[in-house]
């Protein structure tokens, strides 16, 4: 019957009824305290519905009925990432990928605490279970007829590397594939990079002039090994001192930058890109997402300041933030892939945006990024720091407690208010010089 009760629940909550779900989890552990299987799914749902305390209590109560419950510690170590109680959210990831090391999540989730927390020999190697571990990939690992290289002597061979995971992903790896290249060409074999149709204009530009690089839809030239791209930071023992952080390694097309260069006036207020959601597929989106009348609300009495629009697909949102008065230009309609959108970046003077793939973009393009992190960011991240050792042009802004946005938007108003201040100072020059001219 307990088992039953948490199957119900769990249908219930992918079929869209979460109070339902939670109704039944509720009852469940009222009439039975020692039903795990209930408090560990409380543990996973509570923070859902920005429960903390709940879910902190019930994943406490589910590893006191069974320390050795793999998935009660893990749901216990996910809800005390949330909580940003990272020494125990480590013991609980620890215990969890000790105890059933075979379920590829628990070793994953164990590597995203370790990366946070610059743990990376550990990080690393278990992060390699990501293709089985992480929700999003899990069972969609590409099939390939060559073996995957391991080191192998490449002298007359090619080396097909291949992108993966997500864009952002990709943005933020690109970075090593000109060690990469070194390395294989340095020992007389070929290298063949293989990346995502939207990135592939950013891709080709910015890769090495012997490596070539062709789009995911393409045909597969010959190839004798295969290597994934998120793997080269294990290959090359990656950590904070070896990262290859250039100010920018990515540019827009010249071309395209112009066309938007020339649209910008001569003297012109501040231009700030916006980004306030990512992607709604994505597991955590709820917590990342800042949603734009918090932007409204932060912004809408700033001078000197004019915004843009860099979140595709986002006209309901802009009407409503018209209708409260906060004006947003947008040019997305005129994006087709990356390319077009960094084009449209390098006319700007600032990107704000969530941690989503705009913000490796814009950093990776060196524009000034100021980023907007939950109170569990992703591991690029890392821990309190407001910079980043992978974008030197990035600030961050971090929420100090779970789901609490305004304090974030009061440093956030303040630096833009400040920022945009300054460049009005500046500019008055070249206003007073425009003005004498045309007298």
């Amino acid at each position: 019957m307990p088992t039953l009760r948490n199957n119900f629940a769990v249908a219930f909550e992918v079929t869209g009824h979460p109070d339902e779900a939670l109704r039944l989890l509720e009852e469940a552990v009222a009439g039975n305290n020692n039903d795990i299987e209930a408090w560990t799914n409380l543990t996973r749902i509570y923070p859902q519905r920005c429960e903390l305390e709940h879910a902190l209590a019930a994943g406490k109560r589910a590893i006191q009925i069974d320390p050795s419950n793999a998935l009660a510690q893990s749901n216990y170590s996910l809800t005390l990432k949330e909580a940003q109680r990272w020494s125990d959210a480590t013991a609980a990831a620890l215990v969890a990928a000790e105890t059933a090391p075979q379920m590829a999540r628990f070793p994953f989730n164990l590597s995203l605490l370790d990366l946070l927390q610059r743990n990376y020999p550990r990080g690393w190697k278990n992060f390699e279970t990501h293709w089985d571990g992480s929700n999003e990939l899990g069972g969609s690992h590409p099939a390939f007829a060559v073996p995957r290289w391991n080191g192998e002597a490449l002298r007359g061979k090619t080396l097909l590397l291949w992108g993966e995971q997500g864009f952002g992903d990709a943005l933020q790896f690109c970075r090593f594939v000109p060690m990469l290249a070194k390395q294989v060409h340095a020992q007389g074999g070929k290298l063949v990079w293989v990346a995502f149709k939207a990135l592939h204009p950013l891709m080709a530009r910015m890769a090495p002039k012997n490596v070539e690089c062709i789009a995911h839809d393409a045909e597969l030239p010959p190839h004798d090994f295969h290597f994934p791209l998120l793997s080269l930071p294990l290959f090359f023992n990656i950590d904070d001192e070896t990262i290859p952080a250039k100010r920018s390694y990515l540019a827009a097309d010249a071309d395209r930058a112009a066309h938007w260069g020339a649209q910008a006036p001569a003297v012109k207020q501040l231009r700030v890109g916006l980004v306030w959601s990512g992607s709604a597929t994505h597991q955590r989106n709820m917590f990342r997402s800042v949603g734009i009348g918090r932007y409204a609300k932060a912004f809408g009495a700033l001078e000197n300041v004019a915004f843009f629009s860099l979140q595709k697909g986002a006209q309901d949102d802009l009407a409503a933030a018209l209708q409260n008065g906060f004006t947003i230009a947008d040019h997305t309609g005129e994006f087709e892939t990356f390319d077009d959108t960094a084009a449209f970046i390098d006319s700007l003077d600032l990107v704000i945006t969530v941690c989503t793939s705009v913000a490796h973009l814009a950093a990776a393009l060196g524009k000034p990024t100021w980023i907007l992190l939950d109170a569990n960011p992703h591991w690029v991240w890392q821990l309190e720091r407001t910079d980043s050792p992978w974008y030197p042009t990035a600030t961050l802004y971090r929420q100090k407690q779970f789901a609490h946005w305004e304090p974030v938007f009061d440093d956030l108003t303040r630096d833009l208010s400040a920022l945009a201040a300054k460049h009005a100072s500046a500019a008055a020059p070249k206003r007073r010089t425009a003005k004498k001219l045309a007298e």
